[in-house]
């Protein structure tokens, strides 16, 4: 009878482990990269009353008659499963995805493992987890390097003196040409934007500034010249550089650190820089082949602006019968702009001179420049000439019209930045502009000066049996006899996770689950009790016997 006793005091004690295992499950339910435990039981040893006999042909066997003493411990085993993710902020928060470890190490050279990527970035470039414990991996460009158990400390290069620049590509046609425009001082006040915007040739040039934004107003119809002419062939010509340098100094621009004048350079120049007129001749000999007109007829149109419409003209000449007063007017030659369509109606009834047409069309363009045309033929428009176009349009396309080289750049230009500037500089991590980390564990970093930098890898490491691993709080785990030893490797490999940046892994304790537990928990302790209270009162009624 006694035995009882002692079962239901193993019961006890059991089941007053468990109820501590869970307890510890659910206050870490909110623990970030916390995995479960969970516990089972075993029965102890058992008293044989009878052993166990076998049959014979006369007789039949019989079991064993066993007694037991209850229950113990068997284990407490920890649920290295997967939980989901929560995500955060802070880019430097990871998350494994899959299976691994983080390492960590202290000051003393203990490693920690842990699924705790709850990580930030010291004052002196180490990557550290909540406990100051650092991260380890590869510092530096992990291009090419194995997995390793090293401090991760993330280098950002010191920069060198700097001017700010852009740099910008002009296309014409096939061909593509390079400039860089660049600021005269290095550090970042070098760092502006400016904007051209053509003026009529009767403005004086100037540039007006707002902070670090310059407006630059000047004539971009002048025939620049190209830097390799010299200026004594026309020294009212400059180049486009020295145009925009005269503009901000007449508009007073002032900024600091001596970033003007600004400064071009070209990798590339077409042979000729200069602006060219559009221009074709139309040559007509009449519709009768058998009586072609001799001479024919024959005018050659030229744009007078150069680069205007650049081969975007087309001229339509027709012949017309006037009436009444029709000839008072430039000779009867009347003259209309369609877009960049411009058509001319020569008179049939007389002689049209090249003057009569020019003045039609320099009355048709108004104060438009971009529509005036000169026309120039050997001899006028007869009527004879006129009477044989009768009803054809004579169609003609004005060709090999351009902008000067640095009009076309300027006008391609928009608003340019100039950016970059500095002045020689240690750099730490807080002159990145901002920092990503792969799902490779490697860590970037975007600088306004290096551009994208890889600063190092965050590695993890795998075991071959990670329940095994002894818990020693702070959400660390070591290696122990059981795990094995840790093996590195690099996020994403075989037998490895991936790490998800912003992102922290929650606890895998399933609160549900916990609180089940707990009540069966709760009903075992209750009915062991009970099992004590039961055997004590029939040990009261045993020792009443002798009354």
């Amino acid at each position: 009878m006694m035995k009882s006793l002692y079962s239901g005091v193993a019961g006890l004690k059991v089941h007053n482990q468990r109820m501590d295992v869970i307890g510890n499950n659910i206050s870490n339910v909110n623990t970030t990269g916390y995995k479960a435990s969970a516990v089972t039981f075993k029965d102890i040893f058992y008293q044989n009353k009878s052993y166990a006999t076998s049959g014979d042909i006369m007789k039949g066997g019989t079991n064993a008659n066993q007694v037991g003493y209850g229950a113990s411990l068997g284990s407490i085993g920890q649920v290295m499963t997967q939980s989901g993710l929560t995500y955060s902020d802070s880019v430097t928060d990871c998350a494994i995805q899959g299976e691994g470890f983080f390492q960590v190490m202290d000051q003393v050279g203990n490693i920690y493992y842990t699924r705790n990527g709850n990580f930030h970035i010291d004052n002196v470039g180490n990557l550290c987890d909540a406990n100051g414990n650092i991260v380890l991996g590869v510092s530096g460009d992990p291009t090419g390097v194995a997995a390793s158990s090293n401090r991760i400390n993330l280098y950002v290069p010191p920069i060198d003196n700097r001017r700010a620049s852009v740099e910008k590509v002009y296309k014409d046609g096939l061909d593509e040409y390079t400039y860089t425009i660049t600021a005269n001082s290095y550090g970042d006040n070098g760092n502006i934007s400016f904007t051209i915007i053509d003026i009529d040739d009767d403005e004086t040039p100037f540039a007006t500034q707002n902070d670090r934004t310059i407006t630059v107003r000047i004539d971009l119809d002048q025939d620049f010249l190209s830097p390799t002419e010299t200026p004594a062939a026309n020294e009212t010509r400059k180049t486009l550089e020295q145009a925009i340098n005269d503009a901000l100094t007449v508009g007073g621009v002032e900024l600091p650190g001596e970033v003007l004048p600004l400064n071009f350079e070209y990798t590339n120049m077409p042979a000729d820089t200069h602006a060219v007129a559009a221009t074709n001749t139309l040559n007509f000999a009449g519709t009768d082949e058998a009586n072609p007109l001799n001479p024919p007829l024959s005018l050659t149109f030229t744009a007078a602006e150069a680069g205007a419409f650049a081969n975007n003209y087309e001229i339509n000449i027709v012949a017309y019968t006037p009436q009444g007063n029709d000839t008072n007017t430039n000779g009867g030659v009347k003259a209309n702009w369609t877009e960049n369509v411009l058509t001319i109606r020569v008179p049939n009834t007389r002689a049209s001179s090249a003057a009569d047409i020019n003045a039609a069309i320099a009355a048709a363009a108004g104060e438009n420049n971009r529509r005036v045309l000169t026309v120039a033929t050997t001899d006028t428009i007869s009527a004879v000439q006129a009477g044989a176009i009768g009803d054809t349009n004579l169609r003609l396309g004005l060709q090999g019209g351009k902008d000067n080289f640095f009009k076309s750049i300027a006008e391609t230009m928009d608003t340019v930045k100039l950016v970059g500037g500095s002045v020689a500089a240690d750099q730490t991590t807080k002159d990145l502009e901002s920092i990503f980390i792969d799902d490779d564990g490697v860590i970037y970093g975007v600088h306004t000066v290096h551009g994208t930098i890889a600063m190092g890898r965050i590695d993890l490491v795998v075991f071959e049996n990670p329940e095994g691993l002894d818990q020693v709080g702070t959400s660390y785990w070591k290696e122990s006899l059981s795990s094995g030893a840790a093996i590195t490797k690099k996020a994403n490999d075989v037998g490895t996770g991936s790490i998800v940046s912003t992102a922290l892994e929650m606890s895998n304790a399933d609160l549900s689950q916990e609180i089940s537990d707990m009540i069966i928990t709760q009903r075992g302790f209750q009915a062991n009790s009970r099992v004590i209270t039961v055997t004590d009162t029939m040990l009261e009624e045993l020792v009443n016997l002798k009354r």
